[in-house]
């Protein structure tokens, strides 16, 4: 876990899930809404205060080329956004959404993970969200 508070979580992508790439976020809410439009303005503030945070902190930890941000997806009825690094080097022929398939990407195994997740933390720590 990167952040969490009594509105929204902030995690990293699992290295079970897809391909072991750095800096691949989710921010979902602590209580369940299956959709955006489903958010309280609390919860909506929040998780624009945490997007705009994981933004920041992966452009200051990873210097990547771009960072995007999503919500999509219909296999998880659970609202939750993307934010992700685009790293340098990725080429036109990757999609801004296809990060994974591209086969030269910079990979990150665990130890890895939990020492970037760290830094990321602290991103999160300094500068409160005005509640």
């Amino acid at each position: 876990m990167i952040f969490a508070d009594e509105l929204v979580v902030v995690t990293h992508r699992p290295l079970s899930e897809g391909v072991a790439m750095p800096g691949y976020l989710f921010v979902e809410t602590t209580r369940h809404a299956a959709t955006l439009a489903d958010l309280s303005d609390g919860e909506g503030a929040a998780v624009g205060w945490a997007v705009r945070r994981a933004a920041g902190a992966l452009r200051t930890e990873l210097a990547p080329e771009f960072v995007f941000s999503a919500v999509t997806g219909r296999s998880v009825a659970h609202f939750h956004q993307h934010v992700f690094a685009r790293p340098r080097g990725t080429p036109d022929s990757v999609g801004w959404f296809d990060i994974d398939s591209w086969e030269g990407g910079p990979r990150i195994v665990e130890s890895e993970l939990v020492a970037l997740c760290e830094r990321l933390a602290g991103h999160f720590v300094a500068g409160g969200r005005i509640r």
